[in-house]
């Protein structure tokens, strides 16, 4: 085989060019702090890379969700407390009201600060959430879900209720429809509201049989909506447990995958400074050795 002189410059020139590849890749390597540039590096890690990315991705997102969902249970927790304390409230006039000392009068007063409370829970039944949507509608939510005054509240929300994904396999409850809530009955009507507005009305017009049976009727009534709220409210607390626990689960889960990667990505420093200075010297005595080899004649050898 004959071995031209553009067969010697081509073989040096090609021989450069491969090695200047090499150096270049292992300079990107060190800027980024990535082994694997392109799955051609390792297509095994690459592939697997891209998998825990993803998985790392989904996990992310439910750590977000976890937020939405914690946000949305304190707030409702939030309403449910105020829910309580005006029953309680309610309950302590109730008891003030049976004092047989007291004068139609005081009856009134008392009459008129119910319809307050009254009305400030009906506040809290057509509220909203941070979302802009009202909160006790089920799925009912963009329009108020309760109406009505003193003569009867109704209600006009679904017992649907709305939940925000959490994790793989499980889905957050993040509502409560009013119908549990304000103890709504099969014909719409709240038992809740009608107990404070029987109270209200018996203490302004009361019967036959007394003042002492409106109070032992309200007594009674608020004692039940309690109960309610309380329960619902307990179910609220643990599932916020739930999140936390969930939300720590995540977290860890993270790190994990955080960790996978870096084993699969990550550059060794200490190798690739190594191989970056062979090859920066395998650079350079090649474009040496080019120099000269393309700088040989017949007439050097004739002299």
């Amino acid at each position: 085989m004959r071995i031209s002189t553009s067969m010697i410059f081509d073989s040096g020139r090609d021989a450069m060019l491969r090695q200047s590849a090499d150096l270049l890749h292992t300079q990107q390597q060190l800027s980024t702090g990535k082994r694997v540039l392109a799955p051609s590096d390792d297509p095994i890690a690459a592939a697997r890379a891209l998998e825990v990315s993803q998985t790392r991705s989904i996990n992310e997102q439910f750590q977000t969700n976890q937020g939405y969902a914690n946000d949305a249970l304190a707030s409702l927790e939030s309403s449910l407390g105020s829910i309580g304390d005006i029953l309680t409230y309610i309950r302590t006039r109730a008891i003030q009201a049976g004092n047989a000392a007291l004068s139609p009068t005081e009856h009134e007063a008392i009459a008129v600060d119910i319809e307050a409370q009254f009305n400030a829970l009906v506040g809290i039944a057509n509220s909203k959430d941070g979302t802009g949507e009202y909160r006790f509608a089920g799925y009912q939510s963009g329009q108020a879900p309760f109406s009505g005054d003193l003569d009867g509240i109704a209600y006009t929300g679904d017992a649907g209720v709305r939940g925000i994904q959490v994790a793989e396999s499980r889905t957050m409850p993040v509502g409560v429809p009013g119908s549990d809530v304000f103890m709504v009955d099969e014909n719409g009507e709240s038992r809740m509201f009608a107990s404070i507005s029987g109270f209200i009305d018996g203490l302004r017009n009361p019967p036959a049989e007394g003042v002492a049976a409106v109070v032992e009727s309200a007594i009674g009534g608020m004692d039940a909506a309690l109960d309610k709220v309380n329960t619902i409210r307990s179910s609220v607390g643990s599932r916020m447990v739930e999140l936390d626990a969930l939300a720590d689960m995540s977290a860890t889960q993270d790190v994990q995958y955080a960790e996978t990667l870096s084993r699969l990505q990550d550059l060794d420093y200490a190798e690739a400074i190594s191989r970056f200075s062979k090859q920066q010297a395998i650079l350079e005595a090649a474009q040496q050795s080019y120099v000269r080899t393309t700088g040989l004649s017949l007439f050097d050898l004739l002299r």
